[in-house]
Protein backbone atom coordinates (compact mmCIF):
# COMPACT_ATOMS: atom_id res chain seq x y z
CA UNK A 1 0.00 0.00 0.00
CA UNK A 2 1.32 3.44 -0.95
CA UNK A 3 2.37 5.76 1.82
CA UNK A 4 0.10 8.79 2.31
CA UNK A 5 2.88 11.17 1.21
CA UNK A 6 3.32 9.30 -2.05
CA UNK A 7 -0.42 9.13 -2.62
CA UNK A 8 -0.71 12.88 -2.12
CA UNK A 9 2.31 13.66 -4.35
CA UNK A 10 1.20 11.47 -7.26
CA UNK A 11 -2.40 12.71 -7.11
CA UNK A 12 -1.16 16.31 -7.11
CA UNK A 13 1.11 15.60 -10.09
CA UNK A 14 -1.66 13.90 -12.05
CA UNK A 15 -4.13 16.72 -11.46
CA UNK A 16 -1.60 19.38 -12.41
CA UNK A 17 -0.27 17.50 -15.44
CA UNK A 18 -3.77 16.85 -16.77
CA UNK A 19 -4.11 20.54 -17.57
CA UNK A 20 -7.84 20.22 -16.93
CA UNK A 21 -9.72 22.80 -14.88
CA UNK A 22 -10.43 21.67 -11.32
CA UNK A 23 -14.15 22.20 -11.89
CA UNK A 24 -14.12 19.79 -14.85
CA UNK A 25 -12.11 17.19 -12.93
CA UNK A 26 -14.54 17.44 -10.02
CA UNK A 27 -17.49 17.02 -12.38
CA UNK A 28 -15.94 14.06 -14.24
CA UNK A 29 -14.95 12.27 -11.03
CA UNK A 30 -17.95 13.18 -8.86
CA UNK A 31 -15.51 14.54 -6.28
CA UNK A 32 -15.84 17.97 -4.77
CA UNK A 33 -13.70 20.80 -6.03
CA UNK A 34 -12.92 21.55 -2.38
CA UNK A 35 -11.42 18.07 -1.98
CA UNK A 36 -9.23 18.57 -5.04
CA UNK A 37 -8.03 21.93 -3.75
CA UNK A 38 -7.30 20.43 -0.32
CA UNK A 39 -5.25 17.66 -1.92
CA UNK A 40 -3.32 20.14 -4.05
CA UNK A 41 -2.56 22.37 -1.09
CA UNK A 42 -1.52 19.44 1.10
CA UNK A 43 -4.27 20.15 3.63
CA UNK A 44 -5.75 16.67 3.09
CA UNK A 45 -4.52 13.34 1.80
CA UNK A 46 -6.73 11.51 -0.70
CA UNK A 47 -8.09 8.15 0.36
CA UNK A 48 -7.79 5.06 -1.81
CA UNK A 49 -11.47 5.21 -2.85
CA UNK A 50 -11.09 8.83 -3.94
CA UNK A 51 -8.00 8.00 -5.98
CA UNK A 52 -10.01 5.26 -7.71
CA UNK A 53 -12.76 7.81 -8.48
CA UNK A 54 -10.17 10.22 -9.85
CA UNK A 55 -8.71 7.50 -12.08
CA UNK A 56 -12.14 6.46 -13.36
CA UNK A 57 -13.14 10.04 -14.15
CA UNK A 58 -9.91 10.79 -15.98
CA UNK A 59 -10.22 7.53 -17.90
CA UNK A 60 -13.74 8.47 -18.99
CA UNK A 61 -12.48 11.89 -20.18
CA UNK A 62 -9.57 10.23 -22.03
CA UNK A 63 -11.95 7.83 -23.78
CA UNK A 64 -14.18 10.71 -24.86
CA UNK A 65 -11.20 12.61 -26.24
CA UNK A 66 -9.90 9.52 -28.01
CA UNK A 67 -13.29 9.07 -29.70
CA UNK A 68 -13.27 12.70 -30.86
CA UNK A 69 -9.79 12.27 -32.32
CA UNK A 70 -11.00 9.13 -34.10
CA UNK A 71 -13.87 11.09 -35.67
CA UNK A 72 -11.56 13.85 -36.86
CA UNK A 73 -9.08 11.37 -38.35
CA UNK A 74 -11.92 9.64 -40.20
CA UNK A 75 -13.02 13.00 -41.57
CA UNK A 76 -9.50 13.66 -42.82
CA UNK A 77 -9.39 10.24 -44.45
CA UNK A 78 -12.68 10.93 -46.20
CA UNK A 79 -11.49 14.26 -47.55
CA UNK A 80 -8.24 12.77 -48.93
CA UNK A 81 -10.00 11.30 -51.91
Amino acid sequence: MARPEKMQRVVREVIEESGLPRTLIAEDTELSRAALVAWLSGARTPQRESVAQLAAGLEKRANQLQYLVFRLRNLLDETEE
